[in-house]
């Protein structure tokens, strides 16, 4: 299952646990729900299947003294063998409709029901905040077994990259919460290139359009918006918009007016693709094909190459420029490159290995 969305039984018939606004062109997975119009928050969580509670629970490993207890069907001995092998420091985080285990975490872990993870999204898209850049929910789902829940929401402007309007950038605002401590509830501004639908992400000072919150025994506390301090923090969370977009158009505009010849193109894609003693190869013989480099480097970089010359969305736009760069090795991550799952996919995307390597190659560029 690519898409890595979760599949339940709803009446005896198979559904994603995922739904999109009617009013948008739909998901490539074609799955889930559709509603027609602007949900909220509620009708999000429910309508994708996410509105389940997360609770943690002991977790008990299986000694010898249980195992023998559990053999002989001695209900006492198994209870007493129970107490003795918990496992101090650890519990599970348990979905509790389906009982079934998300992750093991510390006992210090702050579980946020899915409910109270996205509150201050229902305040982003409402307009209570007084911003004049309302965003609108488009999508909601569920990731594997519950582990991790987003919603996106798209805002009302575009970024436009040409003069003629075909080249647009749509801004998001995605939110994200896990259940397996492998991540934080996370706010992001995204930009999305709306001919090739690749992300556009590069890093801004000061953390603008990003905001993050570990899973700490205070982090219900941090989300609580009857708190003054809180509701500022969603009200920042909201105008960082405003700082985000200003900035990516200040960074598209200077991509786009750089100029590259093929030598600075396979030089750039080389620094991105080619570990430390490729590298050292190529700069010593100015071979990009040269026979000490690996064969799975070469073909790596033949590939990314080839998608920078004629990818998805490569035919518009000015050829040459760094902005032309930059779209091409986005779609060489985001359509061509091989993940095991669509959430790891995502990570990597949103913060992992390939956000790493698109900022590298933006470094270089604009260097």
């Amino acid at each position: 299952m690519a898409h890595n969305l979760e599949i339940k039984k709803v009446n005896g018939v198979e559904v994603a646990s995922f739904v999109e606004n009617g009013k948008k062109e739909r998901a490539w997975h074609n799955l889930g729900q559709v509603f027609d119009g602007a949900m909220t928050v509620e009708q999000a969580l429910k309508l994708s299947h996410a509105d389940y509670q997360v609770e943690m629970q002991p977790i008990v490993a299986m000694t010898p003294t249980l195992s023998e207890a559990m053999a002989n069907s001695n209900a006492e001995a198994i209870c007493d063998a129970i107490l003795d092998a918990q496992v101090n420091g650890k519990k599970v985080t348990m979905r509790m409709d389906t009982f079934e285990t998300l992750g093991v975490v510390s006992d210090c872990y702050g579980v946020v029901q899915n409910e109270d993870a996205f509150k201050f999204v229902d305040t982003l898209c409402s307009g209570e905040l007084g911003n004049d850049h309302v965003p609108v929910i488009e999508t909601a789902g569920v990731l594997g077994h519950g582990e991790r829940v987003f919603i996106s929401a798209k805002f009302p402007e575009s970024v436009i990259l040409d003069n003629k309007g075909d080249d647009r950038v749509e801004m998001y605002v995605v939110f994200t919460t896990s259940h397996d401590g492998t991540a934080a509830v996370n706010c992001m501004v995204t930009p999305v290139r709306v001919v090739c639908n690749n992300t556009l992400n590069f890093a801004m000072r000061n953390n603008a359009g990003k905001i993050s919150l570990r899973h700490t025994s205070q982090i219900n506390s941090r989300l609580d918006l009857t708190n003054a301090e809180n509701a500022e923090f969603a009200y920042k969370t909201l105008h960082m918009y405003d700082i985000y977009k200003k900035s990516m158009e200040e960074r598209f505009l200077h991509l786009q007016s750089i100029k590259l010849a093929e030598r600075d193109l396979d030089r750039i894609l080389a620094e991105v693709m080619y570990s430390e003693k490729n590298m050292a190869i190529y700069k010593a013989t100015g071979d990009t094909h040269h026979a000490d480099i690996t064969t799975f480097a070469k073909n790596q970089f033949d590939k990314m190459k080839q998608t920078v010359e004629s990818g998805i969305g490569q035919e518009v736009g000015q050829r040459g420029t760094g902005m032309w760069l930059i779209n091409g090795i986005t779609t060489f991550y985001q359509n061509e490159y091989d993940f095991k799952t669509e959430e790891q996919k995502f990570d990597s995307i949103m913060s992992g290995y390939a956000s790493k390597k698109v900022q590298q190659a933006y470094e270089l560029v604009t260097a």
